[in-house]
């Protein structure tokens, strides 16, 4: 990922469909002793939908 200031236009069904995608990874890793790899996974997720 990019760290610019530039402004990012996201359509709003991409947006809904990342949410869906990172709640449901979120809901896996929730019942782990230890839920690594979460920030991974979310990242991987805006990484193959938005670019």
């Amino acid at each position: 990922m990019t760290d610019s200031n530039e402004d990012i236009s996201i359509p709003d069904e991409t947006l809904a469909r990342i949410t869906d995608r990172v709640l449901e990874a979120e809901k896996k890793k929730l019942n782990l002793d230890n839920p690594r790899g979460v920030i991974n996974q979310i990242e991987e997720i805006i990484e193959e939908e938005v670019y």
